[in-house]
Formats: C-alpha cells, structure tokens, sequence
C-alpha cells in the first residue's frame, strides 16, 4: 500500500524539503512501506513516438497529485507515495495533475536520474496545466554515483512480477540508491564551491528532459525559461565556455556515441531521430566533423561494448561521455527567473 506524505509538514525551503524526502522515500522503500512499479518489459528499441527517453533509469517519486505516464506499449499513473522506476531507453511522456485546489494537494514529485557520473535530483511542480516543470534542482558529481546507477539499472531490469524474492530485491535496490543520493547531496554541502546562475541550470534540465526533440533550440529554450534567446545565449557562453548551440549539439552527439556502441539493431537514421537530429544526413555531416568518419563506419570500427556494463564500467577510451553537472561540481538552486535582455542574434541548434 503506498503511504501518503503531508505537504503541509514538508520545509518550505526546496533544498531541504528534497532531502527530508529521499530520507522518507529511502527509509519507506527499505521498510516495503512504499509500492516501487515499473512499466511493462518492452522487447526490443521501440521506435517513434512521443515523449522523452534517458540513457539511464529515471525513478519518480510521487509527493502529491498524479502523474500519468505514457509509454509506446502502456499508460500507468502514479499516485501519492508510490515511485516509479523507468528503464534505460524507454520512451515516455509525463501528465501531471492535482489532487485538489488545496495548495497542499498541488502536483509534486521529486526525480532523480544518474548518469556519466552526474547525480540529478530535482523536485518538480506543475508549470502548465499538465505539464511538469523543475522547482528546484541539484547536480553533483560523486564517486557514489556510478553505483547509483548500476543500483537503479539492475532494479528495472525486466522478471517476474509475481516474483516476490525478485520485488524484494528491487526495493532493495532503490532504498540503496536513495541512501546513496543522501550520502551524495551532504558530501557536496560539505565543500565550498561555485553555483551556476539559477537560469543556466534551468536550461540543462530542459536540455536534458528534451534532447530526442529535433524541435528544440535556443529560441525555445529561452520561452520556456521565460526570458529572451539572445539573454540565455550570453549568460550561458559566459558562464560555460562554450555557446548554447554547440552545448546542445555535443550532448546529441554523446548520445549518439552511446547508442551507435549498445544498440547494434539500431539504424542510423533511428539514432539520428533518438538524439534529436532534424535529418539523417544532418547527423552524418555532424558526426563526421567530430570523428572524421560516418556513424557507420565509426560503430564497426569500435570494439565491442560488454553486454550490460554501463559507463563505470568501460575503459575511458571506449567512452567520451560528458558529465551533465554545473560547475565544480555543485548544486543549482534558483527562484525567480531574470527577464533582462541582451543585444545580439540568437544561436540556434538545429
């Protein structure tokens, strides 16, 4: 049975309030206090369709309202006090709702998601009618994270549903990961670091929720940060070294590496699609910039990747994967979004 939380005793302060619920999520999952549910097992890479996907498992723990899931082969909605715990590569596109018109029954959730040795943890709220938005967000790099990781990863792993040994042993699983992200968030409230500009970490989390999406560009980003392109434009190049434009198409080009190396079924032209590429032909021309060679003859040059392992567990030289985190490695709070504007044209990535 899935155990309720009561907004009105959570901190108001977003920062601790997301830690006073990995520490309730992690304790109810170790105790079988909380529901852990997972999407049906789908076959094989399930082509186009709406929604987002990740490299790595993503687990949503549900605060308040609902959220309503929608996967290519299924439909779930969680409820208060459950989590979900969605597999690596699973397409999936996310509708929130409120349990009521009581500020404490307003939709929330906390995600959290590890990958390439970045911890993300972001508490999410309704910023549109439907439509989930960051409240708060904190990245850390770690050396916790990497097991983080393979944690969430063997937990979604498809069995049994029936298998009660089995649903032991994913619970196990997450309230390990959980204990894990505690221990990741106060090692890093420990140090003395840089934070970057609210508005930046905004940015990356859009990017990273939204990068199969061959849609997105600076323009786009800027609406939904609610200020202007050419503002975001600087403010990023200033703070990250490199234009927002090029940022976005060197995470789609990790992306690609990574599945150009796992998924061997998979076309080119599919992967193009999956890392959010306008064109096959665009996505050759750009690959080829980086590597001197077309996605094709880059995959069968390269040698082969272990079944199974996840980026911990290659040698650096079979994987360019980027840490997705601010700089020093430090967690992006922020509130009010700035709506100043800078001159110049704004970047676009196509």
């Amino acid at each position: 049975m899935s155990e309720n939380l009561d907004a009105r005793r959570l901190p108001a302060d977003p920062a601790q309030r997301l830690r006073v619920l990995v520490d309730h999520f992690a304790e109810a999952a170790a105790q079988g206090r909380v529901p852990l549910r997972l999407p049906p097992a789908m076959p094989a890479w399930g082509g186009r369709a709406q929604g987002h996907f990740h490299l790595a498992a993503e687990l949503f723990l549900q605060v308040a309202g609902s959220t309503r899931f929608t996967f290519p082969h299924a439909v779930m909605t969680l409820g208060p006090g459950e989590m979900l715990l969605v597999p690596p590569k699973l397409l999936h596109d996310e509708w929130v709702s409120a349990e009521g018109p009581a500020p404490e029954q307003a939709f929330s959730n906390l995600v959290v998601h590890a990958d390439a040795g970045s911890l993300c943890s972001h508490l999410a709220h309704e910023c549109a009618p439907g439509q989930p938005g960051v409240m708060h967000l904190e990245v850390r790099g770690h050396a916790q994270v990497a097991r983080i990781q393979d944690w969430l990863a063997d937990a979604a792993l498809p069995g049994d549903e029936g298998d009660a040994p089995l649903a032991l042993q994913r619970r196990a699983l997450v309230a390990a990961a959980l204990a894990g992200v505690r221990r990741v968030l106060e090692a890093g409230a420990a140090t003395e670091v840089s934070v970057e500009p609210p508005l930046i970490a905004r940015a990356r989390a859009v990017i990273r929720d939204r990068l199969g999406d061959h849609v997105l560009s600076v323009r786009d980003l800027a609406a939904h940060c609610g200020c202007s392109a050419d503002y975001l434009s600087h403010l990023f190049h200033r703070h990250a070294g490199e234009t927002l434009a090029a940022h976005i198409v060197r995470l789609r080009l990790d992306r690609a590496e990574r599945l150009l190396a796992d998924e061997a079924a998979l076309a080119v032209k599919e992967v193009a699609w999956a890392c959010g590429f306008a064109s096959a032909g665009y996505f050759i021309r750009t690959f080829r910039a980086r590597h001197g060679l077309t996605p094709a003859v880059w995959r069968q040059a390269r040698p082969s990747r272990p079944a199974g392992a996840t980026d911990a567990a290659v040698p650096a030289p079979l994987v360019q994967a980027r840490p997705f985190m601010p700089t020093r490695e430090r967690p992006c709070r922020w509130a009010r979004l700035p709506g100043d504007e800078a001159d110049g044209s704004p970047d676009t990535a196509a």
